[in-house]
């Protein structure tokens, strides 16, 4: 079983106009799914045919329609109640743009997130493999992720950590690392106060390898866009190089690679094929117009298609 981690799930409503009238009355149809980077990651997993348990927290009238939500995707999944509502997110796709509002989501107290650690801790045990995405809502510290991470590590459990900012520097910081990171070059020239192009790979893996917060980490997997990926694990460096196929909506794309990874990876697959993997289910993701869902019919042609070179 796979355990996803969310721990500030949304209902993500998408209204799409051709045209967004400012000032005015837009009359539009929601479409409503079960957001959160996490559940993304559960959407895939689902449909990659893994056995895939969802888990976070949930408040409220909002989190009794996330869990129908989740029903409706056959997403199993055992969640912690909170006081606070759940949250709700907006995309309004018009005029080919992409314009999102994003509630922050509830607090949690002190003695729902100790309910949802003891609760974690228990599915751990039950798990080949953990993911955890996303932000962390108000009122959770930033190394509650290095917490995670460690409990994780612990049961001797892989775990896949995809997130950003105070609660990533905190997991790096940590005395025990996530199996796998997956920051953007941006990302990763920030954290190692540099100017990385993708031409600069072998020098990228140098500075990594010097840098101890990275060093005893197995998997750090750099996405490039375009350019596709770099990944180093356990001294080797290979070279993603992504086939020339045009996406239709890159939303949930990073969460999908996410879940390619933790598929492999549970199954204690080669490098070669955890990189694939991943890489592919990020693609299909992008061809795809829904969030979270791959074109699962091309799997085949996406996935033989990526260069995996070592560097």
């Amino acid at each position: 079983m796979i355990l996803t981690v969310t721990m500030n799930p949304s209902i993500d409503t998408a209204y799409q106009l051709d045209h967004l009238i400012i000032d005015d009355v837009n009359r539009v149809v929601p479409k409503k799914t079960a957001g959160g980077k996490g559940l993304n990651v559960s959407r895939v997993l689902v449909q990659l045919g893994d056995d895939v348990l969802a888990t976070g927290l949930l408040g409220g009238h909002a989190g009794a329609y996330l869990g129908s939500l989740m029903d409706a995707d056959n997403i199993s999944h055992r969640f912690t109640p909170i006081a606070g509502e759940s949250r709700t997110c907006v995309a309004i796709l018009h005029d080919g743009n992409q314009t999102e509002l994003l509630e922050s989501g509830p607090e949690v107290s002190a003695e729902e997130l100790e309910a949802f650690l003891a609760n974690y801790a228990e599915l751990v045990e039950q798990a080949d493999c953990v993911t955890i995405s996303g932000s962390l809502p108000k009122g959770v510290a930033a190394d509650t992720y290095a917490g995670m991470v460690a409990t994780a590590a612990a049961a001797g459990r892989p775990v896949l950590l995809d997130t950003s900012g105070a609660a990533l520097d905190a997991a790096l910081n940590a005395e025990v690392k996530p199996t796998l990171i997956k920051p953007n070059l941006t990302e990763i020239n920030g954290l190692l106060g540099t100017s990385f192009t993708p031409d600069d790979l072998p020098a990228l893996k140098t500075a990594l390898e010097a840098d101890t917060r990275f060093a005893s980490i197995p998997w750090v997997v750099v996405t490039m866009g375009g350019a596709g990926a770099v990944a180093f694990h356990e001294g080797r460096g290979y070279r993603v190089i992504m086939p020339n196929i045009p996406a239709v909506n890159a939303t949930g794309s990073g969460d999908s690679t996410i879940a390619g990874f933790a598929h492999a990876i549970a199954r204690n697959a080669d490098d070669d094929t955890v990189l694939r993997c991943g890489n592919a289910c990020g693609k299909l993701n992008a061809m795809d117009p829904q969030t979270g869902h791959l074109v699962i019919d091309r799997w085949d042609e996406v996935y033989n298609a990526i260069q995996v070179n070592e560097l």
